[in-house]
């Protein structure tokens, strides 16, 4: 085996070697890639659905104050306030102080409904609710933008 030959053998080992890491690191690459995406498209889910049950809650919290609510519309509004509730709660973490505040307030709204006559106190929590849900929102946004960047935390 002449000088050539082996010069060539050391090519082709080389370049293999050289694919073969390069394989193995794009394999990695695309695999934290689609785990980041994911992470991102559920994370973007749950922030709509959170945003959309809330709103939904004040809405509803609304119309139940409003004394023009026809008094036959106020038993669906009620199940609606309720069922809305405890989506709003399984939104969150029984552990974080912040997603139990939102959770605290809402339960505030819910109270101040089935008691009745307290509809400036109601307005009050109900802004509270959309203003801790808001900032908390955006929290929860910037934790996707920076997840979308591949740094998870």
């Amino acid at each position: 085996m002449g000088s050539n030959d082996a010069i060539a053998l050391t090519g082709i080992a080389v370049t293999f070697v050289v694919s073969v890491a390069n394989l193995v690191y794009s394999l990695r690459t695309n695999k934290r890639t689609m785990f980041v995406n994911t992470v991102t498209s559920s994370r973007l889910k749950w922030i709509d659905s959170l945003r959309d049950k809330v709103s939904e809650f004040i809405a509803v919290t609304a119309r139940l104050s409003d004394p023009s609510t026809p008094p036959e519309n106020i038993g669906e509004l009620l199940l609606q306030q309720d069922t809305l509730l405890h989506q709003v709660a399984l939104h969150l973490n029984p552990r974080d102080f912040e997603d139990q505040k939102i959770s605290a307030i809402a339960n505030r709204a819910k109270e101040l409904t089935d008691c009745g006559g307290a509809e400036e106190e109601l307005a009050s929590v109900l802004l509270q609710l959309r203003e801790a849900t808001a900032s908390y929102l955006k929290k929860e946004w910037n934790r996707v933008k920076h997840e979308s960047q591949g740094k998870l935390t």
